[in-house]
């Protein structure tokens, strides 16, 4: 259709002929002035730029290509003279890329992708800011006239200051493009060789200094008589060169002004490692002040009590062992933003006392609650010879879920710690080490008794196991062949007293084998018939009853 101005006056009508039929039609003059309008109005906006978001994206995209030409599109480049605008603006949109990804951790989700902006904005979009001198540089990205976002004027003019404050510094400016230009993963060639040297200049570091560092205090802690302080450097040479190495890598790698992102990731990774060394530092102290503790416990002469002191510090150790590796596992996960509310949680369990975590932390938990029940009442102490599982041992080692035993054959029984709580055990040195120990032996009727007893005390007397306490003998039963004789004697501990045992049974066998050339070893009678016809007849015509035959032999 061919339209035309027929009459500009109000109310006036224009005429439109088709080419086709001529048929004439009339149109207001106020929709022909839109048609017009809209004909001659300015071309869209640039779909890059059409709404915050994407002029945004598309500044990063482009610098991360390399086009910082096009990227300064997104400039708004009007304080410039139009002349200078595009290699000025070449060099603005270089530095503000390197001044963002420096300083600014943009967070797309809260830039507004709609072509208007948020409401709140009036056609300001503020994405963050970035410190500079007291102040601030607030970054914004402003709709202009023409409907584009751009970065606004305000942050194009701080681009030289904040490059400036925030730039490559003294060593990247003075690097060949070429280790500029190559990069992976956002750091650049010579970033990551900084790295690599910052890594072994740590490492010297930490070797060099913490070696003159360690001599020096040596020769000092050796001036004195204490040997704690001895110890506490020895004990101070792993964790305290690995903290060096930390601290003076946290400190070089500063000036390789590494991308937002990525020195994000090294500080995580440092504090990570610096909280674990933290945690390795407490646990050589507490085994430090643990093994001092125990050495001077050993020195008092009360081994009673010297074993009670010992058990208590071996598992308040464990347990103390177990809430520093709760502790540091919280610091660890609270590094990571996921792993924050779990992080969190540990901390807040660990301050609540008894509190089950979940349904599969209770036995664990449990086990944890014996340990300590166990150092509070002592059933058994380290040291204690016990008779545990039908096996007999001493209390080696006890932890917060099992106790070691070394059996007399130098096996080792390893006991669950509830089976402990559980379950009945013998405890030899409870309450005390003295023992008594038991020998039965079988002998003939007519053994004189008190003679073997004269024997027993003659003998002990003179045995270094034997504590000059008990030495006893007794008929304790007898059968129609032979008496039970037993001998109990007295010994310090159970090791003496086994070996006590086992000489007096070796001793007094030998003493009745030789007492009247064995006459009252255990025997067998055996009566023929006609010595018992005539006893029973001599006792019939003594009017007692007949006595009771043991064998009668026949024939």
């Amino acid at each position: 259709m061919r339209v035309r101005l027929a009459s500009a006056r109000r109310g006036a009508t224009v005429r439109g002929a088709t080419a086709a039929g001529g048929v004439t039609r009339s149109f207001p003059t106020s929709l022909l002035l839109a048609v017009h309008l809209s004909a001659t109005a300015a071309p869209a906006v640039e779909q890059e730029l059409a709404t915050p978001r994407q002029a945004l994206r598309f500044f990063v995209e482009s610098c991360r290509d390399g086009d910082f030409g096009r990227a300064a599109r997104a400039l708004d480049l009007r304080a410039i003279r139009e002349a200078d605008r595009s290699t000025e603006g070449q060099s603005l949109a270089r530095q503000l890329k390197f001044v963002l990804s420096h300083k600014l951790w943009i967070d797309w989700d809260k830039v507004s992708d709609a072509p208007q902006g948020s409401p709140e904005g009036r056609g300001v979009e503020v994405v963050g800011g970035i410190p500079l001198g007291s102040g601030e540089v607030p970054v914004r990205v402003v709709r202009s006239a023409d409907g584009a976002w751009r970065i606004g004027s305000g942050v194009v003019a701080a681009i030289p200051r904040l490059y400036e404050e925030y730039g490559p510094g003294w060593l990247g400016a003075r690097m060949p493009p070429v280790l500029e230009e190559v990069s992976f993963l956002d750091v650049s060639a010579w970033q990551w060789l900084g790295l690599a040297l910052d890594l072994v200049l740590a490492a010297l570091v930490a070797f060099v200094a913490g070696s003159l560092g360690r001599r020096v205090v040596l020769r000092l802690v050796r001036r004195t008589p204490a040997k704690w302080d001895d110890a506490l450097v020895n004990a101070a040479r792993g964790p305290g060169r690995s903290l060096l190495a930390v601290a003076t890598l946290a400190v070089t790698v500063r000036t390789l002004r590494l991308a937002l992102p990525v020195q994000e990731v090294v500080d995580r990774v440092l504090q990570t490692t610096a909280v674990v060394l933290l945690t390795w530092v407490a646990l050589r102290g507490l085994r430090l002040v643990a093994d001092l503790l125990g050495a001077r416990i050993s020195l008092g002469g009360n081994a009673e009590a010297a074993r009670s002191r010992l058990t208590q510090i071996m598992v308040l150790k464990r347990v103390t062992d177990f809430v520093v590796l709760l502790i540091g596992g919280a610091f660890v996960l609270r590094q990571f933003d996921a792993m924050r509310v779990l992080g969190t949680s540990l901390l807040a369990s660990a301050s609540v006392a008894g509190i089950v975590v979940g349904l599969a932390a209770q036995r664990s938990i449990g086990m944890l609650l014996a340990g300590v029940q166990i150092s509070l009442t002592q059933p058994l102490r380290v040291g204690d010879v016990v008779v545990i599982e039908g096996e007999w041992g001493t209390i080696e080692e006890i932890t917060l879920t099992y106790v070691v035993v070394r059996i007399w054959d130098l096996r080792r029984l390893v006991v669950p710690i509830t089976r402990i709580l559980d379950a009945p055990f013998q405890n030899w040195t409870r309450a005390g080490s003295e023992l008594l120990g038991t020998v039965l032996l079988y002998a003939d009727y007519r053994l004189p008794v008190d003679e073997v007893r004269r024997e027993l005390e003659r003998f002990v007397s003179g045995r270094p196991e034997w504590d000059g306490k008990t030495a006893a003998l007794q008929v304790t039963g007898a059968t129609d062949r032979t008496i039970e004789l037993r001998a109990v004697v007295s010994a310090p501990d159970s090791s003496r007293g086994w070996d006590l045992r086992c000489a007096v049974r070796e001793h007094l066998l030998e003493f009745i084998q030789q007492l009247e050339g064995g006459a009252f070893l255990p025997r067998v009678r055996i009566e023929p018939p006609a010595v018992a016809a005539e006893a029973s007849a001599t006792t019939a015509r003594a009017g007692e009853p007949p006595p009771p035959t043991a064998i009668r032999a026949e024939g």
